[in-house]
């Protein structure tokens, strides 16, 4: 690992030196986007099935790769983490299948809930299904629909969590937000008709109602929650420890922030699980390598972009690749949130409100040749912040931000931030010294040498940039001081997952806690809110609404567009089939289905 270190920061200081010689075209960009992500996709495709014989085995181990602790907030609507959702994920959520166009699957009796759409009335309607069943047999019920709804949207939840899924596609339903501020002790538009029957009522009917948007995504068991606090809630064993499930797999056991094992559902809705026991543990980034080669685990997620190239090699494994809902970010602390409102309050004196110095930032950054010489091929620059997921929503013209030293220098000649005393760092507009604090996190190996990169490239173009403590900062430590919105963070670099709902309102909208930027314009809400509008629904339309969206955003840039990617997943040959595409194709795959052809995992044999 040292010697793989010191190579990426030999290939970090070559592009220094290029940019220290001024080898950058005259300021034009450095690299051209030559990444065929085709190519990767179908040499690597997203389902496999061998013909091996069965082999019966009583556990299956999962590795994540992560570099922090798990939270351990264990619900497919309300956690906050990532990591936390990749435990989930395919263990215990699965409420609502959907197409490969991310729209919910509609009027189907095979479903655990048949969801049905009447426009005229601005109803949706949900029919559980018999056989959808929590781990203790219970059926799932609308109380359990109802109390998700009261707990998400509840202030006092709210404020003990710092919940994000309250957000403006949620408070479309009726009564919705009178239950929040307290003038109503349930929500109206929550119609119950039995235990296995209501009607979700809405003041409008928008795209967001068929990609899912303005409902919660997975329920909580009612019976676990009864006389539990809301302010309370978010510490409880039924959140932390002990959740009910409806999908293949529910919690054992643990080990707090490290290890959870998982138990067949005996009443899983599609039948019992082949496979009885599920080990799903945090595998750090410093021995993904050793624990793919040696065969330590049979499926392991979110494994590096950097380690693909070695992982190639191996004869042990199967690797699957799909287009992630990914998107990285360079943002600003631009405001705050104002926790009585819950909104966004942008300070047009912050440090980093001046809109040329945002994208002279931006313009330093070479992205394109970031994703070629580390990534290998897996990350490409974002052009806008879309997902590209979704590519008829996206302007062609909007082309993201290329490399342009000489732009990024003219842009803070022209805002006033001039090196008054010649050292080679410029001053702010009043002429006095001028530090930006950058925020990032560790993990990745290559996250130091990148930090250094970013640094050197600012300073380039005369920006003093440091790194806030002078170091890296742990994943939970980094985003925790961002949602305090820390005022020792000028700048910071992040990502967030992509929602199968295009719309960006619960990203970058005022009312949302995502938006960490704390950025808000009119403009740009008024953009946002367009993409939930009745309109939308015009396909026609939609379109011109997000190309209007990205035209806005990239005008007034509350974050800087950086990376988009391929994920993949590493798979141990053992394994006989999986299927990891959107849209599961075969059989309608799941965890349920999973199956071993040897007694033992394959080890690599090189």
């Amino acid at each position: 690992m040292k010697n793989k270190l010191k190579k990426f920061i030999s290939l970090f200081a070559g592009m220094l030196l290029l940019v220290s010689c001024g080898d950058v075209n005259g300021g034009k960009p450095t690299s051209e986007e030559n990444i065929n992500t085709t190519e990767i996709e179908a040499k690597y495709p997203a389902a496999f099935k061998t013909d091996g014989d069965v082999v019966q085995i009583d556990s299956l181990k999962v590795g994540i790769v992560f570099s922090s602790p798990f939270k351990g907030i264990f619900n497919g609507f309300l956690y906050s983490s990532s990591i936390d959702e990749d435990f989930m994920k395919y263990t215990m959520d699965g409420a609502f299948p959907t197409n490969d166009d991310f729209t919910l699957v509609l009027d189907s009796d095979e479903t655990p809930i048949k969801v049905t759409v009447n426009p005229e009335e601005k109803t949706v309607t949900y029919k559980i299904n018999p056989k959808f069943k929590w781990s203790n047999g219970d059926p799932v019920t609308t109380k359990d629909i109802v109390k998700t709804y009261e707990i998400f949207a509840n202030q006092d939840y709210i404020a003990s969590s710092t919940s994000t899924r309250f957000n403006k596609g949620r408070r479309m339903i009726v009564g919705i937000e009178e239950y929040n501020e307290g003038k109503a002790d349930k929500i109206s538009g929550l119609e119950v008709i039995d235990d296995s029957t209501m009607k979700i009522h809405l003041k409008e009917i928008t795209p967001s109602v068929y990609w899912g948007g303005n409902f919660a995504s997975e329920f909580v068991n009612a019976k676990q929650f009864e006389g539990v606090p809301m302010d309370k809630i978010i510490e409880s064993p039924a959140l932390r420890r002990s959740p009910l499930s409806y999908g293949p797999y529910y919690i054992k056991d643990m080990v707090q922030g490290e290890k959870v094992i998982f138990e067949a559902n005996p009443y899983y809705y599609k039948g019992e699980p082949k496979i009885k026991r599920i080990e799903m543990e945090v595998l750090p980034p410093s021995q993904q390598v050793a624990a793919i080669k040696s065969g330590k685990y049979d499926i392991i997620f979110n494994p590096e972009l950097n380690i693909f190239p070695e992982i190639e090699e191996l004869n042990n494994i199967n690797i699957l690749t799909r287009k992630a809902l990914y998107f990285s970010y360079l943002g600003f602390h631009l405001g705050k949130w104002n926790t009585e409102k819950n909104e966004v309050v942008t300070n047009p004196n912050s440090k980093m409100y001046d809109i040329n110095l945002r994208r002279a930032m931006a313009y330093a950054i070479d992205d394109d040749a970031l994703a070629k010489q580390f990534y290998h091929g897996l990350a490409m620059r974002a052009k806008s912040p879309l997902a590209p997921v979704f590519p008829l929503l996206h302007d062609p013209q909007i082309d993201g931000f290329k490399i342009d030293i000489e732009k990024a220098k003219k842009l803070l000649d022209d805002a006033g931030y001039k090196d008054v005393d010649g050292d080679g760092i410029r001053e702010d507009k009043d002429g006095k010294p001028f530090k930006i604090n950058l925020a990032m996190m560790s993990g990745s190996e290559i996250q130091e040498p990148l930090s250094q990169y970013y640094i050197q490239q600012w300073k380039s173009i005369g920006l003093n940039v440091e790194l806030v403590d002078g170091r890296l900062l742990d994943f939970n430590n980094f985003y925790d001081r961002l949602r305090a919105d820390d005022p020792a963070i000028d700048c910071f670099f992040a990502a967030f997952g992509f929602s199968s709902d295009p719309q960006q309102v619960s990203l970058f909208g005022k009312n949302s806690q995502f938006n960490k930027s704390r950025y808000t314009s009119e403009t740009l809400e008024n953009a946002l809110n367009a993409q939930i509008s009745p309109e939308a629904m015009d396909e026609t339309k939609r379109i011109e609404i997000y190309h209007n969206y990205e035209k806005v955003f990239m005008d007034e840039l509350p974050v800087v567009p950086q990376m988009n990617r391929i994920e993949y997943l590493v798979v141990n040959k053992r394994v006989k089939a999986f299927d990891w595409t959107y849209d599961p194709k075969a059989d309608g795959f799941d965890w349920s289905m999973l199956e071993v052809t040897a007694s033992k995992p394959i080890v690599d044999e090189r």
